[in-house]
């Protein structure tokens, strides 16, 4: 068995430049999710913005994960919605890359962890929809989105006792990161919520069928330095990449 590769979903940023120079556009993810896949004994392979199918489906064959990152809005049309005001940072394009790469993986049968803006991808993949903006449309809100400086476990998350993420953290009560303003609403097609935040935000979904699935609201890639617990869900998606790896190769 060879060492599995994940496939780490990367969104565009405007960089910002000096006036007369050429604007510089970069894509990528956070090093927190490079590393917290490294720790897990897998290779992260970044999948950048791509408008081509055969693309991402050349990039999947070679993969035996896919890690949906964090990110921008969503675009509220792709689930029948008009923009709230407080909408921002959307990518069409990295909409349908991860779209089409969610659709082919879960055709696939590999498994797919979802990060922040991946559960809500996720979810929107499986045409589910969202709260816009916690804040304004969730009445008695708990804070969702820190202001601190250092990783900041802001909120409690209650997890479902059967579910698969409480197996996975082995815990059903825990304190969470956080930085997100949008949230699950309609669960999408084959999913089900595993845990919530105490003012009944969703904050983790998996298959319902048991498929290798899982995703969440907090940023366990943030955490998992300095609290290794969040570590496991990485691990995880190790693990069953290794099994992925393992089926694809009979």
């Amino acid at each position: 068995m060879t060492t599995p590769v994940i496939l780490v979903s990367a969104g565009r940023q405007n960089n910002y430049t000096p006036r007369r120079e050429v604007q510089t556009i970069t894509a990528g993810c956070d090093i927190d999710y490079l590393a917290a896949v490294q720790r897990s004994g897998s290779v992260p392979l970044m999948l950048p913005f791509l408008a081509s199918s055969e693309g991402i489906a050349a990039a999947l064959s070679v993969a035996d994960g896919l890690l949906l990152s964090g990110g921008g809005d969503i675009l509220s049309l792709t689930y029948g919605e008009e923009p709230h005001v407080t909408s921002k940072l959307q990518d069409p394009t990295r909409d349908a890359m991860e779209l089409e790469a969610t659709r082919l993986a879960l055709e696939m049968g590999m498994p797919v962890l979802g990060i922040c803006r991946g559960l809500q991808l996720l979810n929107v993949a499986c045409k589910g929809t969202l709260i816009q903006d916690i804040p304004t449309q969730v009445p008695g809100a708990v804070k969702h989105y820190a202001d601190g400086l250092d990783v900041v476990l802001l909120h409690t998350m209650d997890i479902e006792s059967d579910s698969l993420l409480a197996k996975v953290m082995e815990t059903t009560t825990m304190a969470v990161n956080s930085w997100h303003h949008q949230a699950v609403k309609a669960v999408g097609n084959g999913l089900r919520i595993s845990a919530r935040a105490r003012d009944g935000v969703v904050e983790a979904i998996e298959a319902a069928d048991g498929r290798p699935l899982l995703a969440v609201q907090c940023h366990p890639e943030e955490c998992a330095a300095t609290y290794p617990q969040f570590q496991r869900v990485f691990d995880w998606l190790a693990t069953e990449a290794r099994s992925y790896q393992s089926r694809k190769r009979r």
